[in-house]
């Protein structure tokens, strides 16, 4: 049995090393620097060099809203990427789009819709990559909402280094005016918000020490180069990547980060067509490159959120057991590297943060309960800044205390349910869960 004195120093123990690891990972957000936007007679790119590639099987509400302010940047063409028995609904919901004709008019921007017999949202992506003539192709979801007409622009500038294969920006949650209210908003927007508000610092400090990122660049929108993901090797690997027998249908941009950032370690990348390079990734932090992204308002977010914890442990058992294992990555990402494996070690950490606690209030309460008081203070004080953020939240301020927490069985639920897979969304995003 631990001694009283060994409770509290392995429990301080650990406290400290999470103020450390914090501080540490302010340290770094502190360090990060954008990419300087070229001026237009020298940028290898403009946004007439993008073609923006957009699958969608049930497309969202605002799906309308969204192709404006895609089309506000005057990208090259847009392809959407549907099911044949879909093609023409998304066809009549396209035209039936206000001031869509002119929005279009306006950009020069072509609109194309092509379609695939299944949905899976892998082949789906490679079957407009084929299709578009753009030489930085942007991969984007149908909910995604660009903020400003300067997205692209933005998320171009890193592409003046010639090593930089894969460009990503800051997302933020799209809360209309209307549910910006107390009385409106659902406790499950508000557990959004509170997970989606936390990943912004890590960004900057994963990329400002190792120009990695915190796991994966998000979906929502991601540029990369053509002669990258137009390579047969690219989107043979892509289409083939299985997961306990099961052909992967989500998970697709953990995939390509994961692709872009080790591909040059793969021992089959002799099949590739284009040169072995080790690329690199370009994050593009600015309020000018925000993209939002709509918010589920009921029991759905439950469902799509598991999707997410699933696909992450598979990324990370994949990074650090098979491609490229844990050397491999340490020696191109040593940083994430180690903030992963920690993440996997949570699980473990937590059932002996839970023991030593346990420990402490039946041997010392006093000390326990002033501990206590410290770390809710912490808890609360965090609590409060997403307050005065979002001060609509109030009222349900409850739930985003459960997403603080949702950690202690989002990996247990994780292993148990890891060979599910399923794409889905909107109306049908809990099918199969």
């Amino acid at each position: 049995m631990f001694t009283q004195n060994a409770h509290i120093a392995s429990l301080l123990a650990l406290y400290v090393w999470d103020s450390l690891d914090g501080e540490q990972g302010r340290n770094y957000a502190s360090r990060y620097q954008p990419f300087p936007i070229p001026p237009t007679d020298i940028a290898r790119y403009l946004s007439s060099d993008v073609s923006l590639i957009v699958p969608t099987i049930d497309w969202d509400i605002d799906l309308g809203k969204n192709l404006l302010t895609w089309l506000a940047t005057s990208p090259l063409e847009i392809i959407f990427v549907t099911l044949e028995n879909t093609a023409n609904k998304l066809q009549d919901t396209l035209e039936a789009i206000p001031g869509i004709k002119e929005a279009v008019a306006a950009s020069g921007t072509t609109i194309d819709i092509v379609t695939v017999q299944q949905a899976n949202k892998r082949s789906q992506l490679c079957r407009g990559i084929n299709e578009a003539r753009g030489k930085i192709l942007c991969l984007v979801d149908d909910d995604a909402r660009w903020t400003t007409n300067q997205v692209l622009t933005q998320l171009l500038a890193p592409f003046q280094e010639d090593d930089v294969g894969l460009v990503g920006g800051p997302i933020g949650s799209y809360v209309p005016d209307e549910r910006q209210d107390s009385k409106i908003i659902t406790p499950w927007e508000v557990a959004a918000l509170r997970i989606r508000s936390r990943r912004g610092p890590g960004m900057a400090a994963f990329f400002a020490h190792d120009r990695s990122t915190n796991f994966t660049v998000s979906g929502l929108t991601m540029l990369l180069r053509a002669e990258i993901v137009k390579d047969p090797y690219f989107q043979y690997l892509f289409t083939h990547d299985i997961w306990a027998g099961l052909r992967q249908n989500t998970g697709d941009d953990g995939f390509i980060t994961r692709y872009i950032l080790f591909q040059h370690q793969l021992p089959h990348r002799k099949h590739s067509s284009i040169p072995t390079k080790q690329w690199r990734l370009g994050m593009q932090l600015t309020p000018e490159a925000e993209v939002q992204t709509s918010i589920l308002t009921d029991s759905r977010f439950a469902a799509q959120s598991k999707r997410w914890y699933r696909s992450g442990l598979r990324l990370r058992l994949t990074c650090l057991l098979y491609e490229p294992g844990y050397f491999g990555m340490r020696r191109t990402a040593p940083y994430m590297t180690r903030k992963m494996v920690g993440g996997m070690m949570n699980p473990v950490f937590t059932t002996i943060r839970l023991f030593l606690w346990c420990c402490l209030w039946l041997t010392n309460p006093w000390v326990a309960f002033a501990w206590l008081l410290y770390v809710l203070y912490n808890w609360f004080s965090g609590l409060y800044r997403f307050y005065k953020q979002f001060p609509y939240c109030g009222s349900k301020i409850w739930a985003a205390m459960a997403a603080d927490n949702l950690y202690l069985v989002s990996d247990l639920y994780s292993y148990v349910t890891l060979s599910q897979e399923s794409w889905s969304n909107r109306s049908s995003v809990g099918e199969g869960e």
